[in-house]
């Protein structure tokens, strides 16, 4: 993990992988060609950007191949956020049901839009349970909707989010989440589904190919660091509530813990823990010039870099500064 000492020149804990990761060296490495030396318009008829637009196509396959779709399934997008957006407005106007857990982005995308007709389900389910639910019902009353929608930012680098393994019909992803660059991502569609999509800009070559190697080297290594971090998060969560037995902890990912201290605004929390050197959220990252209802959690995520070390050091600050702010 050398590749990660120098991002904090001061000895902080970083634990907000949730909302944005470092570019791994070997995502780096992958785009720095397109930077200067295959800088040229893929969508130039000369032979440079034909060229470039050549590789452009085999990144697509490989993210293609990777969710096991076809390669004119995958869409790319500035991020998470604009494949949201696209998914809710590009689907058939009708009621679109939005389970609570979803991105503040999916929200309001849907303001608007109404209908008697369910059209779209939005959800971040990680098993294909609700996917197989809804095609059964597709199926019972001969209908190609409503249609399902899983935003896989925060849980792609944890589980198989293939279209077939979730049963869906529309997904996004993004890169900043996965250890990649930043303002690349992806609306990955079954075919067959028909979405009303704007006209596509210009491919930005050298995120989409550090957004293929991001995706490779994360369903690479899914599975061992979903087993690491749950393990993190694991001891994380019991030490909190032991030490601090009014904190409301629960774990929703191999990676994240969220914790909530009654009395205490969730903002203050993230300043006073700040001011202390660690590094944590409350609510997305998008919404943070917002401010976050009192029920609000923070949010605790690791990452790659995270060690054991770490997490120790964050349970000592964050029951020191709990204990300070409640006398």
């Amino acid at each position: 993990m050398d590749w990660f000492k120098n991002l904090f020149k001061k000895k902080r804990i970083y634990l907000d992988y949730a909302s944005a990761t470092p570019v791994l060296p070997e995502v780096k490495r992958e785009m720095e060609k397109y930077w200067t030396k295959n800088f040229y318009n893929p969508n130039a008829i000369y032979e440079e950007g034909v060229r470039v637009k050549k590789e452009v196509e085999k990144y697509r396959t490989k993210i293609a191949g990777l969710l096991g779709v076809a390669k004119d399934s995958v869409i790319f997008t500035s991020g998470g956020t604009e494949a949201n957006i696209l998914a809710v407005r590009g689907v058939v106007s009708g009621k679109i049901i939005i389970e609570p857990e979803c991105h503040p982005s999916v929200f309001d995308a849907a303001k608007g839009i109404s209908g008697s007709k369910t059209t779209l389900i939005s959800s971040v389910a990680t098993d294909n349970k609700l996917g197989r639910k809804i095609r059964e019902e597709r199926k019972k009353n001969n209908s190609a909707y409503p249609l399902l929608h899983i935003d896989a930012s925060q849980t792609a680098s944890y589980f198989n989010i293939s279209l077939e393994a979730l049963a869906c019909d529309i997904l996004t992803l993004d890169a900043a989440k996965l250890y990649g660059p930043k303002g690349i991502g992806a609306l990955v569609i079954r075919r067959g589904v028909y979405l009303n999509l704007p006209p596509l800009g210009t491919p930005p070559v050298p995120l989409i190919a550090g957004f293929a190697k991001a995706l490779e080297i994360a369903v690479r290594d899914r599975e061992a660091e979903a087993i690491r971090l749950s393990s993190l998060s694991r001891d994380f969560l019991e030490s909190i509530s032991q030490l601090v037995p009014h904190a409301q902890a629960v774990q929703i990912s191999p990676n994240i813990v969220n914790v909530f201290i009654p009395g205490i605004l969730p903002e203050y929390l993230v300043l006073a823990l700040d001011h202390k050197g660690v590094s944590v959220s409350a609510g997305p990252a998008c919404e943070s010039n917002k401010s976050e209802p009192a029920d609000t959690p923070v949010r605790f995520s690791f990452g790659r870099p995270t060690i054991k070390k770490d997490i120790d050091i964050a349970i000592k600050i964050f029951c020191e500064t709990v204990q300070s702010m409640i006398k």
